[in-house]
This record gives structure tokens, C-alpha cells and sequence, in this order.
């Protein structure tokens, strides 16, 4: 009886520093979001109104715009996961399988954001009368892609210095995605970490804890840089050269485009994780 009542105590002691844990990294990631949407211009609710209207301006200015959306997102997992999977090779991508949910999960959402921020835009069908949703750096109007033809109204023409604007535009965007996206995978990671630890005491990790914050850093960093360039040029020069030289012969346009977003995944993946690596934010034990 007195072994049956030691146990039921060790039970919820367990169960009590379990919660502590997950409560801990919870409070995390639910801060990430809500540092999120202190950080946006607009109160939230105008996000509806500002999704939809850059979702039609996008649209707008490419019409396979949605395709290319869904596209990239399941290739942003894909890629992400060979990548994990080159640079680690198949006997490590099991026991550091830690860095590899992390990476996935933090890809998913940076290469979108990459991805949405630096897509050309032009005014559609329906007119917006707000101003202040128009891209702006200061009181100039620069595009979303300094690489794209015209402005938002699709008759003026970019100057020099406009283009030089709208790649300096998303620096702070990108880099405030970043933070956010890898706080949310490496966050998710440990919950995930807690989790296993409680159910599968026996198991031993190979990996060391990340620093969350310095993973968070670099990956607001790397967007802001690295993600803003190669989506800059793959949107707004790569790809509408395609689209242009293959505009009678469409399905093979079509897999042209998709075979350069697979390369651009790749190596937006490889060189990611191997900045990682060589600063030491992912360490095996």
C-alpha cells in the first residue's frame, strides 16, 4: 500500500514538472506571436483587409501567383528536408532529427514570408483608396520587387533609386519573419523535446539545446539578406524571363519554373543550415 502511494506521488511530481516545462516554452511561443502583431503597422483588424489586397495585387501582377503560393510552401518542406539530409548524411539524420523538425517547420514559414514580401504587385480590377497600403520607403513609392517593370499603378516606371529603395524595404519585414519563424519551429522543437523526454524517458538525445535567441537572431539576419536577394531575383528576374521566352509552350514553362524553385529551395536550405553549423548554434554532444 505505502509503494503504491510512493508511486502515485512520483507520478504527479512528474506530471507537475512535465507541465512546468511545456508552460515555460508555451509562454514562448505564444509571446513570439503577440511580439508579432505588436510589431505589424497595421492594427489587426485591418490584417483581413491587408491580406486580401496584397493577395490581389499579387495576383495581379502574376496570375500564377496562388499556384506558385502552394507550390513553394510544400517545396519549402522538401527541400528543407534533402538538404537536412545532404549536409547530415543518413547516418546522422536520425539522431539530430532535434535540428531537422526545427529546420523544416522555421523553413516553412521564413521561405513564404521570403516569398510574399518580395513578390511584384500591381493595382488590379478594384481600386484601394488607402494610400497607406501602397509600398513606401519614407515618402518615396518604390515596388515590392526592384527587379518588376512599373510601379503599384502599373503605368510609371521604377527610377534607379526606387529600385535601390524596394530592396531595402523588406530588410526590417524579413528580418522580424525571421525571428518569428525560427522562434516558432525551434520553440514547437521543444515542446516536442519536453514531450518525448516524459514518454520516452530512456531515450538519449544526440543533440545539444538550441539557443533560441541566437537561432532567432540569425534567422531574421539570413532572411533579411540572404532569402531578400535570391527572392528578389527569382521573382523578379528568373522567372518572368521564363515566362516570357516559354509563353507558347506553357507546361514547359511550367516545369521550368518549378525545377528553379526546387534549386532555389535547396540552396537557400543548405546555405542556412550550413551558417548554422559554422557559428556553432547547432552542436551534437
Amino acid at each position: 500500500m505505502v509503494e503504491a502511494d510512493l508511486v502515485k506521488e512520483k507520478s504527479k511530481q512528474q506530471i507537475v514538472r512535465l507541465m512546468k516545462r511545456l508552460s515555460i516554452v508555451g509562454t514562448i511561443v505564444l509571446g513570439t506571436f503577440v511580439c508579432m502583431s505588436e510589431c505589424l503597422t497595421l492594427p489587426i483588424r485591418h490584417w483581413t483587409q491587408e491580406i486580401r489586397t496584397g493577395y490581389q495585387r499579387r495576383c495581379a501582377a502574376d496570375p500564377a501567383f496562388p499556384i506558385k503560393s502552394l507550390t513553394e510552401v510544400i517545396l519549402a518542406a522538401g527541400t528543407q528536408l534533402a538538404a537536412e539530409y545532404k549536409r547530415r548524411g543518413s547516418d546522422h539524420i536520425i539522431t539530430e532529427v532535434d535540428f531537422v523538425v526545427a529546420g523544416v517547420l522555421t523553413a516553412i514559414y521564413g521561405k513564404y514570408a521570403s516569398m510574399w514580401k518580395v513578390a511584384a504587385t500591381k493595382e488590379g480590377q478594384e481600386k484601394f483608396n488607402d494610400s497607406s497600403s501602397e509600398p513606401k520607403l519614407g515618402k518615396m513609392k518604390v515596388p515590392t520587387n526592384a527587379f518588376q517593370p512599373y510601379l503599384l499603378d502599373g503605368v510609371t516606371r521604377p527610377t534607379s533609386k526606387q529600385r535601390i529603395g524596394s530592396l531595402l524595404l523588406p530588410i526590417v519585414p524579413l528580418f522580424r519573419a525571421g525571428v518569428a519563424a525560427s522562434f516558432c519551429g525551434y520553440g514547437m522543437t521543444a515542446i516536442l523535446i519536453v514531450m518525448r523526454s516524459y514518454f520516452v524517458p530512456t531515450y538519449i538525445a544526440a543533440t545539444r539545446n538550441v539557443n533560441i535567441l541566437y537561432a532567432s537572431l540569425y534567422t531574421g539576419g539570413f532572411m533579411a539578406i540572404v532569402s531578400n536577394l535570391r527572392y528578389q531575383i527569382l521573382q523578379g528576374v528568373i522567372e518572368p524571363f521564363v515566362a516570357k521566352v516559354l509563353k507558347r509552350i506553357p507546361l514547359l514553362q511550367a516545369a521550368l519554373i518549378f525545377g528553379i524553385r526546387v534549386a532555389n529551395g535547396l540552396l537557400g536550405s543548405i546555405l542556412a543550415i550550413s551558417g548554422m553549423q559554422i557559428l556553432g548554434l547547432q552542436k551534437l554532444k
